[in-house]
């Protein structure tokens, strides 16, 4: 048995929450996702291009990261190198980038060697690629690097100065 309908405020407040549900239609649901999606897109790259925007980085046409200094534009692994070791660079070293990378500047990553050296070790790395088909690890890099060619890797240079490993 069911009750009688009477207009009153109980079946009046039914009939307006009715009215205003509304169904999503299947459309809406799949367009819901990727509106989403283009959304947290677009935050993530106004966000990047916000805390970006002085970390910018001007590159050579060579590949290697330049930064300016007082007296002009000069090569930050040089640049890098110089302040670790705290003397300006001889005229005839070269900083050697361990991994190939020139952009990559970290003190593990460069090699103060000088320019005869370097062309040695260049020769050496291309005559294994040449005979083994691979390029030499990188511990056998810096074995090498220091004890054939007398490199001064900065990140071992900088745990000597200062007493740490």
């Amino acid at each position: 048995m069911s009750e009688p309908r009477v207009n009153g405020p109980k079946n009046t407040q039914k009939a307006v929450k009715h009215q205003s549900t509304k169904k999503v239609s299947r459309q809406d649901q799949q367009d819901l996702p990727t509106f989403i999606l283009i959304l947290v897109m677009a935050i993530f790259f106004a966000l990047r291009l916000f805390f970006k925007r002085g970390v910018r980085r001007r590159l050579s046409e060579d590949g290697y990261v330049l930064k300016k200094t007082d007296s002009g534009v000069q090569y930050e692994h040089r640049q890098i190198a110089e302040e670790i070791l705290g003397r300006r660079l001889l005229p005839g070293e070269v900083v050697h980038h361990i991994n190939g990378k020139r952009a990559d500047n970290r003190p593990s990553n460069l090699c103060v060697m000088s320019s005869r050296d370097h062309d040695r070790y260049h020769e050496w790395y291309d005559w294994i690629y040449k005979n083994y088909g691979n390029y030499p690890r990188r511990e056998t890099q810096l074995k090498k690097l220091r004890e054939s060619f007398n490199g001064i890797i900065l990140e071992e240079f900088v745990s000597k100065r200062t007493g740490s490993w």
